[in-house]
């Protein structure tokens, strides 16, 4: 009891104790406090009075940061310290450890550390002799024994330009150096070696887009307003209408005069191209950031652009004839032009495309629009729309402009080569008959994509009108190709060849294929065209189809062929009803020999298996159904 009384009376003293202490830390600290306050009180006071709040309070900013910032490189250097030292102890440990010993968790001592560098050095030597000897081994053998050597086989040169008709032109802007190139991704740009600094490395599409040749695009409008072949046709409509009239007086033709050449202003003024020079490098610019969202590459062939300089040095118009496949065509190959210092073209856009920005856009990128469709009555009496077009066409020509038209007249449905319009180019034709230009150089193109970036047409295949492009429907389809995958596209530039050449063989041979085969192909002229308006005088009519037909013919012919056209063909001929993965990859095998027998191109390597999960993939859901049946997958279209 007297212990338990002690042990709680001291228990007791020692409570009141630090009871009493932590009472006098607290009064001091209260103190403190309270003079601590007084001081930051006269302090604010001293602050308010003198107007130096801001002051203070961006030196107490900047104080903070430079702080945190001399706080984080001393613990970025700490932690640097310690790994580097934690990293050196290790390998220290590791390097010197025995391996077949049980000290495993600790150093070793100097002696067993002694034995252990005598074992590691008799390895290397014995390890050393052994090496020595499979060598030597393996060296006989291939002596002895030459390995298969397995070479890739030559991606054959589409393109080449007809042999039969233009063979002077067949010899001429091609070599074998250019032929073998690799085909290139133009989306990769690679900076050259001379300028691999690390502003061109941060920067390196602003100053490919600076770095580009400068062409001079004149305007040609007001020489066409003074041409004398639009004022003629001014005068001969006014005269039509005013015979056609009940007033004969010349106040009144005056007027139908005056009218007249408001009319033909205004088409002139609404057709025109304002082609710029910092506009196509801006939007190349742009290009370059965006193609990448929704393709993977932009394969072109070296070789066929190293023919298109070589033409573009000769001082002749060239006239660019691509398949039509997407509205992503034309800016794509100006864009490609573009970027190997080739004079970007005038190119022929149809007048749905002159919608708010978009058609000044088009046209700054020397785009140029026309009527698509013309009555056939009307239009033959229309003489000031077809003079506005001819003249202008003529002034460019003899300006040094290059042009791009779409033989097709519009987007294929199908995906096969459509029947060619013939207006554009009899205007090209007529224009080289009356001698405005000495010659010109017709380059078709084949354009081909592994998923079509305007999507499918099947509205329009089902008999339904065509809805015309808006404001709304371009943003809206920009929105949807940014955020979707459309995997390769493909252009293939055919060899350029002389139109001089070209005519003269027709003339000379009459309507012959290349194969040199009577035609057989038959189609209607188009009475809604410029060539149903008799544009062009009759005796031209058969070489400008046969011309046509032949371009056509040329773009189909080098048109390469993608992984998904590929499945799709087999689809819906040899598995109409669908097919496992195993004879979709034996069909595919035979499609590709015979494809390489046939001398055609293909877009796409590797084993078949790959080949054919990719092209599903890309086709998706919505054209391309997978089905397990008795645990086997079915593809089926």
């Amino acid at each position: 009891l007297t212990n338990s009384v002690v042990v709680a009376s001291s228990r007791t003293l020692w409570l009141s104790l630090v009871f009493f202490v932590d009472f006098s830390v607290m009064f001091g600290n209260m103190l403190e406090s309270v003079v601590g306050f007084n001081i930051l009180i006269a302090i604010l006071l001293a602050v308010v009075k003198f107007d130096a709040f801001d002051t203070i309070y961006g030196s107490f900013q900047l104080v903070l940061v430079l702080q945190a910032t001399y706080f984080i490189l001393i613990l970025r250097g700490v932690n640097k310290m310690v790994d580097v030292v934690t990293n050196r102890v290790f390998d220290t440990y590791n390097r010197f450890s025995p391996l077949n010993n049980n000290q495993n968790e600790s150093l070793a001592t100097l002696s067993s550390l002694k034995r252990f560098a005598r074992d590691q050095k008799f390895k290397k030597a014995l390890t050393r002799e052994a090496d020595i000897k499979a060598r030597e081994a393996q060296l006989f053998d291939i002596k002895e024994h030459a390995p298969e050597v397995h070479t890739t086989k030559k991606r054959p040169f589409m393109g080449l330009c007809c042999q039969n008709c233009t063979l002077t032109s067949r010899e001429s802007l091609v070599s074998k150096t250019t032929e073998s190139l690799a085909l290139r991704n133009i989306l990769n740009y690679q900076l050259p070696q001379h300028s691999n600094g690390f502003l061109h490395r941060t920067f390196s599409h602003l100053y490919q887009v600076y770095e580009l040749k400068k062409f001079d695009y004149p305007q040609v409008a007001d020489l066409v307003w003074k041409d004398e072949r639009l004022k003629r046709a001014i005068e001969k409509t006014t005269i039509q209408q005013f015979q056609d009239s009940e007033i004969s007086d010349d106040e009144f033709y005056s007027q139908l005069l005056k009218g007249n050449q408001r009319r033909a202003r205004k088409l002139l003024y609404d057709m025109r191209s304002t082609l710029s020079d910092f506009l196509l490098r801006f939007t190349s610019w742009v290009l370059y950031k965006l193609l990448s969202c929704f393709l993977t590459s932009v394969v072109v062939h070296p070789g066929q652009v190293e023919m298109l300089k070589k033409a573009g040095n000769s001082n002749l118009p060239v006239i660019f004839l691509p398949l039509h496949r997407s509205h992503l065509d034309y800016i794509l190959i100006s864009f490609i032009l573009l970027n190997n210092n080739i004079r970007s073209p005038l190119v022929a856009a149809g007048d749905n495309l002159r919608i708010p920005f978009f058609g000044s856009l088009l046209r700054g990128l020397g785009a140029f629009f026309i009527r698509r469709r013309m009555d056939p009555a009307m239009g033959r009496k229309d003489y000031i729309y077809k003079a506005v077009l001819h003249t202008y066409m003529n002034n460019c020509l003899r300006a040094g402009h290059n042009m791009e038209f779409f033989l097709e007249g519009g987007r294929t449905r199908t995906g096969k080569p459509c029947m060619p319009k013939y207006g554009i180019l009899s205007v090209i034709l007529d224009t080289f008959m009356d001698g405005t230009i000495e010659d010109a150089l017709l380059v078709p193109i084949s354009v081909n994509y592994e998923k079509l970036v305007d999507g499918n047409f099947i509205r329009e295949q089902l008999g339904k009108p065509k809805e015309m492009e808006t404001f709304g429907s371009a943003i809206k389809g920009i929105w949807s190709v940014l955020n979707s995958n459309y995997g390769m596209m493909r252009i293939d530039f055919n060899q350029p060849f002389s139109l001089r050449e070209l005519v003269k063989t027709f003339n000379m041979s009459g309507k012959m294929t290349p194969n040199g085969v009577k035609k057989t192909l038959k189609s209607n002229p188009s009475t809604t065209s410029l060539y149903g308006t008799d544009i062009v005088s009759e005796e031209l009519k058969t070489l400008v189809e046969s011309i046509s037909k032949h371009i056509i013919y040329d773009c189909a012919q080098s048109t390469c062929i993608m992984s998904t056209n590929a499945l799709a063909f087999l689809l819906l001929t040899k598995h109409r009803e669908g097919a496992s993965i195993e004879e979709l990859v034996n069909t595919l095998d035979n499609l590709r020999k015979e494809l390489e027998y046939a001398g055609r191109d293909i877009g796409f390597s590797g084993d078949s298996l790959d080949v054919i999960n990719y092209a599903v993939d890309m086709l998706g859901p919505a054209l391309v159904r997978k089905e397990r049946t008795n645990n086997e997958e079915i593809i089926k279209p």
